[in-house]
């Protein structure tokens, strides 16, 4: 089933953890949003990002989103991967195996997003329970 979703980031806490002269910066970074739409809640995710000369900046990581997705109850963690190019951000995401609970347990799926500076961004995620 193909669900679209908005998403909002309410949150965002960046730790550099790697600052070289030469090559790229790493870091940490918290960040929280809220989802409205086919999916409905929030999402607590954690990314590590690598700040390359080209200025684009590549991340992964994990986040635990609990609501509803289309009318079902319950949490599941996405395992994103991504880059930041400058005016925007591209991700695809994918719900990691044996992660759902509640309505949600035995979900699977994949999907993404692009993102630029608008408030909101549109998602989408085409899964089975």
């Amino acid at each position: 089933m193909l669900t679209k979703a908005k998403f909002k980031v309410v949150g965002w806490d960046e730790q550099p953890y790697d600052e070289p002269e030469d090559g790229p910066k790493l870091s940490r970074v918290h960040v929280k949003r809220t989802f409205s739409g086919g999916l409905a809640g929030t999402g607590n995710l954690v990314l590590v990002m690598a700040y390359l000369d080209s200025g684009n900046v590549l991340f992964t990581g994990y986040e635990k989103v609990a609501g509803s997705l289309d009318g079902r109850a319950g949490s599941f963690v996405l395992h994103h991967t991504g880059v930041h190019y400058g005016q925007g951000a591209t991700a695809e995401h994918d719900v990691v195996a044996g992660s759902g609970t509640g309505e949600l347990a035995g979900i699977a799926g994949t999907g993404g997003y692009s993102a630029g500076d608008e408030e909101e961004s549109d998602m989408t995620l085409d899964y089975e329970v």
